[in-house]
């Protein structure tokens, strides 16, 4: 009965704070969930985030990294080759997504392509070899878009745990999938302890009726499980006592017995 009433308490709490989690239940104190209002605006902020930090990259490929500047010049440090290409905005406009360009790189494969176009360095700083960034530039630049990429990725996730989405599409889970096969057994097993307390019970009555029944039942019940020369020889002998406990005393005229 613990366990029935544990488990069934369980799933209706968690079947009620699925249907209405604002609402006054049994869990809605224990999860602190934020309102959906405060989860869309830090999501809004986020993609800001991403948004500004695409500008800056991009913005340093163009004007420094991709450029041809004069030796001696403040952005100068030899770089040459192909142009890098630019990283993708994953936002438009709306900070709505939007699908990259061919001509740029996503925050997934950033590191891998911008790799090819990293130049060695000589001991003055600038490039010695062909390519568009410097070792420590291009370690800046995939600090950055590592940056971007768990912001773009990793903040829904958080934001779903935020707002408990993610516990109540477990919740809604859990009560749909296993509660009801979980009841159904429960009630199998309480049948089946019902059913082993009666069997108990009727045990109960049972022996209490056996050690209270008749002694003489007893003696006549064992007198009946003997073999035929004995129960014989039990009845003579019954007998032969009988008839000595009858003539054991005669009674005298005088009031004396004669043994």
């Amino acid at each position: 009965m613990i366990l029935n009433n544990a488990i069934s308490d369980t799933c209706m709490a968690m079947g009620e704070w699925v249907e209405n989690p604002q609402a006054e239940s049994a869990l809605s104190n224990i999860l602190p969930c934020v309102d959906q209002r405060t989860t869309n605006r830090t999501l809004y902020q986020s993609k800001q985030v991403v948004t500004n930090i695409a500008s800056v990259v991009n913005r340093f490929i163009y004007s420094t990294a991709d450029s041809n500047p004069t030796p001696g010049s403040m952005n100068y440090y030899n770089q040459s080759g192909p142009e890098m290409p630019p990283l993708c905005y994953p936002f438009d406009s709306q900070f709505k997504e939007r699908q990259c360009t061919p001509q740029e790189v996503s925050s997934s494969n950033a590191s891998l392509v911008w790799k090819k176009y990293e130049c060695k360095i000589s001991e003055n700083g600038i490039c010695s070899s062909v390519g568009r960034v410097t070792p420590e530039i291009y370690l800046e630049l995939v600090g950055a878009v590592t940056e971007t990429f768990a912001l773009q990725h990793y903040t829904p996730i958080l934001l779903s745990l935020q707002n408990c989405n993610f516990v109540r599409n477990t919740f809604k889970q859990i009560t749909t999938t296993y509660c009801p096969p979980l009841n159904h057994y429960l009630k199998v097993i309480n049948v089946g302890l019902g059913l082993i307390s009666v069997g108990v019970l009727l045990c109960l009555i049972l022996w209490i009726l056996y050690a209270n029944r008749p002694q003489q039942r007893e003696e006549v019940f064992v007198i009946n499980k003997l073999p035929l020369p004995q129960k014989l020889k039990k009845r003579f002998y019954n007998k032969c006592n009988n008839n000595n406990s009858t003539n054991s005393s005669v009674p005298l005229p005088n009031g004396a017995n004669v043994v």
